[in-house]
């Protein structure tokens, strides 16, 4: 073993014998004291000499609150069809019930921490007489006297602090059970890496179930206990390995393993696994599920959660975390769970899709799958085509496209356009085929109908825009549908009258919040005319020659739908 680490060794031996040494001698001065007072002062005198030493080294009990504070758990994101995505906790906490953890793990918490659990009364006076002569190694205070430290009291190392602590112990043991201390000991005690509880600390050194480890590891588990940083697994394993050895060589002298038992896991070694990686089924989806809980400047924020979890953000995030790992005055939160609109089922195949259609790592397009129901506007689906992830190098991206890559909603309405076109042609009664030409210049300039209906309240014109201003030019509705442009879009719903578009979308979404006829917007030319009509086009037929020029007209109204609209996804 390295020499310094036996000198840090024998400093905690030290470090420990300390306070032992010094509560054992309180203890008998003040026990001395007081017979030696009844015995020569009068009682008046030595009741007095009593009552000041009680003022200053007695806590006042009846004026603390002695309940055990509520234990941080996790919260669970989980799907409308029941799979769970993720937790969602700062503090990694998963209170068990004490019948539910398995014999061999207390037999190995009991080992390590206090043998006598059972048999004192809070304070164990052999162990402090025998921590004292043993400088410390077996340590001396209580598993009651632990729970009274990390909750109750401060950590000042004071004479004071131990006899009250000792006090407090007592009281402890008096009103709750054996069974109650050490559960909740057992699901509040740190043992390192941010894992409070035994349930923690199995999946965090070693994956497991407490039901799955083996008498080794049990061992191993409790050894971050008694100083989480010297004795951590990963950082220090010799030391762990050794302390480990410690513990399961106290639990045969306990009785609790066989020799043989003991022998074989003394041999084994630490097995401690790397830290694990918390897995979420959808990231995308619990980054969304923490905004819409948490941040009340997002417009998608419910002010019904306010009223749910919390006025505050500090608040809310207490109630869905639980408490910060390094904030030992908080208590409570967590546990909740979070039920979404998002089917689990529905966005593996929209997964699946995405992976289909677009390669990763091809170095081609990707896409992006949001659907909404139209029915509640529950989302059902939020997939893209790349990985979400941190690793760019290997074609990840830190946002996701469904979310976080502010493409245009608008977009969606185009193949309802495109199906209402081709069905019934435009507004002069002549078809509409993929051949077609239309103009793609852009900004569009097309007269709404009325003042504000295009986005400014001083005009009516609505000027849709491509990614980019490009001069008077034809294109055919194939090339503008693969291209997805706004302008060519804006202009076939001008040429086809936005009713049929939203009857369209109608049909194929089966929506119920499509409004009747009679609400329906209304163009100010809502007549179909005959093929001989005398009009205007923003198109010339499939006939017509590729270099042809169309004449856009501007005295029809734009569609209302605002399929080309910004907006924000999901909105």
């Amino acid at each position: 073993m390295d020499p310094n680490i036996h000198e840090a060794h024998r400093r905690d031996r030290r470090r420990r014998r300390l306070p032992s040494l010094l509560l054992l001698t309180i203890i008998v001065i003040v026990v001395a004291s007081w017979i030696g007072l009844f015995g020569f002062l009068g009682s008046t005198a030595a009741m007095g000499t009593a009552q000041s030493l009680e003022e200053r080294y007695l806590c006042d009990i009846d004026g603390m609150d002695l309940t055990f504070p509520d234990v941080s758990r996790l919260s669970s994101v989980v799907t409308s069809d029941g799979v769970e995505l993720g937790k969602l906790s700062e503090r990694n906490s998963q209170p068990t019930p004490l019948d539910e953890m398995p014999v061999m793990v207390i037999d190995a918490l009991l080992s390590a921490e206090d043998k006598s659990f059972y048999e004192h009364s809070g304070v164990d006076f052999r162990a402090i007489f025998r921590s004292a002569l043993a400088g410390g190694e077996s340590g001396a205070s209580t598993i009651t006297q632990q729970v009274v430290k990390q909750n109750f009291l401060s950590s000042d190392r004071t004479i004071e602090r131990k006899i009250c602590e000792a006090q407090v112990a007592t009281e402890l043991e008096r009103r709750f059970t054996k069974e109650q201390i050490l559960e909740f000991y057992a699901n509040s005690v740190f043992f390192g890496s941010n894992a409070y509880g035994v349930v923690a600390a199995a999946q965090e050194y070693f994956g497991k179930s407490l039901d799955e480890l083996t008498i080794a590891e049990a061992a191993t588990l409790v050894t971050p206990i008694r100083s989480p940083t010297f004795y951590h697994p990963r950082q220090n394993p010799q030391n762990s390995f050794e302390a480990r050895n410690r513990t399961i060589d106290r639990m045969f002298d306990n009785g609790f393993i066989t020799v043989d038992a003991a022998t074989t896991a003394k041999a084994q070694p630490l097995g401690v696994v790397p830290h694990p990686e918390s897995e979420e089924l959808s990231p995308q989806v619990m980054i969304a599920v923490r905004r819409a809980l948490l941040d009340d400047t997002d417009p998608r924020f419910d002010p019904r959660f306010a009223s749910v979890l919390g006025d505050t953000y500090t608040e809310r995030k207490q109630a869905i975390f639980g408490c910060p790992a390094a904030d030992t005055t908080c208590s409570g939160g967590g546990g909740l769970t979070i039920v979404t609109t998002v089917n689990d089922d529905w966005q593996k195949e929209a997964n699946r899709i995405l992976r289909a259609w677009y390669r990763p790592g091809s170095g081609g397009p990707t896409g992006a799958i949001a659907t909404v129901e139209n029915a509640t506007g529950a989302i059902r689906v939020v997939a893209s085509g790349i990985e979400y992830g941190t690793d760019t190098a290997a074609g990840e991206r830190p946002y996701d496209l469904a979310i976080g890559g502010r493409r245009h909603a608008g977009s969606a309405l185009k193949p309802f356009t495109l199906a209402a076109a081709l069905e019934n042609g435009d507004l002069e009664g002549r078809r509409v085929t993929l051949n077609s030409y239309w103009d793609r210049s852009s900004p569009a300039a097309i007269d709404c109908g009325s003042p504000g209906c295009g986005g400014n309240p001083n005009n009516s014109i609505w000027a849709p825009l491509n990614a980019g201003r490009e001069p008077h030019r034809l294109t055919t509705l194939e090339a503008g549908t693969y291209s997805s442009i706004n302008t060519v879009y804006a202009r076939v719903i001008q040429a086809i009258g936005p009713e049929v578009v939203i009857e369209m979308a109608a049909r194929l979404t089966r929506s119920p919040l499509v409004p009747p006829r009679s609400a329906r917007w209304r163009w100010p030319r809502h007549t179909r005319r005959s093929p001989t009509a005398a009009t205007t086009s923003s198109r010339t037929s499939s006939s017509a020659s590729p270099t042809r020029r169309a004449r856009s007209s501007t005295s029809t109204a734009a569609s209302r739908c605002g399929c080309c609209r910004n907006r924000s996804p999901l909105r």
